[in-house]
């Protein structure tokens, strides 16, 4: 069976007008899209050369810094090796120069430097004593002075005796106990144990008090514990007083027990050596 078709005669006479308008559209797109395209990789290409020459002048003042710094650094080495040279030989000329006067000097150069050695050890000495003691000083049982070029630590007389009298008091047990554990943490340093009067009563009586209370003190802390090497014991009477004698304040302050910190005498003697 056949079906006419009403719109065949109109398709067939529009349908050559539309190609031919397509294809006339297609080809102006076509030449504007190559000319974009064109010009596209242009930009592109002058683009990328502009980023190749930005990367090789980078490179090249990194390789001309690199090799400036070089320069510098081996410029620098090689004269402080120079300056070392010209002071060894000015010091060997000088030496030369001054005969047995030039190598005096060089050893007195190198004894001092050991004799400073020494006086560093003995100063870190002194400072790990006043350490140790920094917890008694702060709570007011002792003092840490320096004076008569020893280091001293001092107690009041007062608080381990009673006045005129040689017997520990009750009260000096916990104080004296405290302070022995300190000296035992040192068995290498000496340490003299000190009594001092005030001025009041008889020469020869302050001296025998300031000596035995030292000896009283002394043997307390032997027994607990302390080496008896590193501990010996002095009485100077009133003939050091540590506060005016007049007032009353003053021969409180005046009776008392100090520990003196002796100087290593196998360290002073060999200082020169």
């Amino acid at each position: 069976m056949l079906k006419f078709n009403r719109f065949a005669p109109f398709s067939r006479a529009i349908g050559p007008l539309l190609l031919a308008g397509m294809f006339a559209s297609a080809c102006v797109s076509q030449t504007k899209y190559d000319k974009d395209t064109g010009d596209l990789k242009s930009l592109m290409a002058a683009d990328k050369k502009a980023a190749e020459e930005a990367a090789a002048a980078a490179q090249q003042k990194c390789t001309d810094e690199k090799t400036a710094m070089s320069a510098t650094c081996k410029e620098a080495a090689d004269k402080a090796a120079q300056d070392l040279l010209v002071a060894k030989r000015d010091l060997d000329a000088c030496v030369a120069a001054g005969g047995d006067k030039g190598k005096a000097l060089q050893q007195c150069v190198r004894e001092r430097g050991e004799v400073s050695d020494k006086l560093a050890r003995v100063q870190a000495s002194i400072d790990k004593v006043r350490q140790a003691l920094q917890v008694m000083a702060a709570a007011g049982k002792l003092e840490v002075k320096v004076d008569r070029g020893f280091l001293i630590i001092a107690l009041a007389g007062d608080i381990l005796f009673d006045t005129g009298k040689a017997k520990l008091k009750d009260d000096a047990t916990p104080v004296l106990r405290e302070l022995a554990a300190v000296l035992k943490s040192m068995p290498d340093r000496l340490f003299q144990v000190a009594g001092h009067t005030d001025d009041q009563g008889e020469e020869e009586k302050n001296w025998g008090l300031s000596t035995e209370r030292a000896v009283t003190v002394v043997r307390f802390l032997i027994k607990e514990g302390v080496s008896g090497k590193t501990l010996s014991a002095g009485g100077y009477a009133f003939y050091q007083p540590a506060a005016d004698n007049t007032t009353p304040e003053g021969r409180q302050k005046n009776r008392r027990v100090e520990f003196l910190l002796m100087p290593n005498l196998s360290e002073l003697l060999t200082m020169g050596k």
